[in-house]
């Protein structure tokens, strides 16, 4: 039986980063057609299209659906237009795997939750750190031991777009994700620094987890060096992870435990590869999604998991306004 996969967008992240994990599944899936890709920019889908093994190329989303009756549809547009394609995706029923993050609000969370409640279709949100084979790794060692404090930086290099929250969304998800606990509590700061007469804002985070452990995310999108590290501290160990990305590439994880490193793992000899799309955890999440839908499981990454973040990047967003619009001591 045949299981048919349509892709919505085909830019840079389709491009780098999904398009090389939809190949690899087809070719490793026996009845798995690349069926149809979309994209406002026809020469772009043709593109896409030819590179990655997709049968038909398209430039209205309606059409392709009409037309091709997918099995299951990614959608890897800008945040903004997340919502509206995604409810109407799901209002006809087909099973979606939707970018990160699914709106730019909770009320557009909310608006695709009801979507997909009302058709029943299955759906996940693809927050990749949550398939990272080291961010995954570093669960399993922290699971079920007494951590009492997380810390991740994310750090970029010119980064200087108007709203960095979509990306910093990254951070807050992956400490709920590696914790296992939604947010009890947090508080914001915004330090901020220009470049050629612009301001630039810095993103700091403290507060507590439902579980009790402590919390502090730095996220600096104007820096010297990209990356994001994590470190954990429990009782009588403790664990660094830097992700795949980056400076760090291939990333690696480092256990210590009485003041000793004991341990350490890099980041493609956990995956068995050095591919980035495999690294940085985009052919887990794809596969973990066609898994699902071919079974006709929902999805544990599903778009109510991804509530509290989004609730929380609305938060820093509309805070940062705020900050901005007061006069500052």
């Amino acid at each position: 039986m045949t299981f048919k996969i349509a892709v919505i967008g085909c830019g840079w992240v389709s491009m780098d980063c999904h398009g090389p994990a939809y190949t690899r599944y087809a070719g490793t899936h026996p009845g798995v057609e690349l069926i149809a890709c979309c994209d406002l920019d026809a020469q772009r889908a043709a593109a896409f299209g030819e590179r990655f093994g997709f049968l038909h190329a398209y430039t209205h989303y309606q059409e392709m659906l009409q037309d091709e009756k997918p099995d299951a549809v990614c959608l890897n547009v800008p945040p903004k237009a997340v919502c509206s394609m995604g409810c109407a995706i799901l209002e006809q029923g087909y099973p979606l795997l939707c970018e990160k993050p699914p709106g730019i609000s909770v009320v557009e969370v909310d608006r695709l939750l009801a979507a997909a409640r009302q058709s029943g279709a299955i759906h996940q949100v693809a927050f990749n750190r949550r398939f990272m084979p080291l961010v995954a790794e570093c669960k399993k060692y922290i699971t079920g031991q007494s951590v009492q404090a997380l810390e991740i930086v994310m750090a970029r290099y010119r980064r200087l777009e108007a709203d960095f929250t979509t990306t910093a969304v990254h951070a807050v998800d992956m400490a709920r994700f590696l914790l296992d606990s939604d947010y009890g509590e947090v508080r914001f700061r915004y330090p901020t620094h220009e470049v050629s007469g612009q301001p630039v804002t810095s993103y700091m985070l403290d507060g507590e987890m439902v579980c009790g452990t402590a919390v502090r995310l730095g996220i600096y999108p104007d820096s010297g060096m990209n990356v994001e590290r994590v470190t954990v501290y429990c009782t009588g160990q403790a664990f660094e992870l830097a992700c795949s990305n980056g400076l760090d590439a291939p990333g690696w994880l480092r256990r210590y435990q009485e003041n000793r490193l004991v341990e350490e793992i890099s980041g493609a000899q956990l995956a068995g590869s050095s591919e980035s799309y495999i690294l940085n955890g985009f052919y887990s999440e794809d596969e973990a999604f066609f898994d699902a839908v071919q079974a006709g499981c929902q999805p544990r990454d599903n778009l109510a998991s991804a509530r509290q973040s989004a609730a929380i990047m609305q938060a820093m967003r509309e805070r940062q306004k705020q900050y901005n619009r007061e006069p500052q001591k």
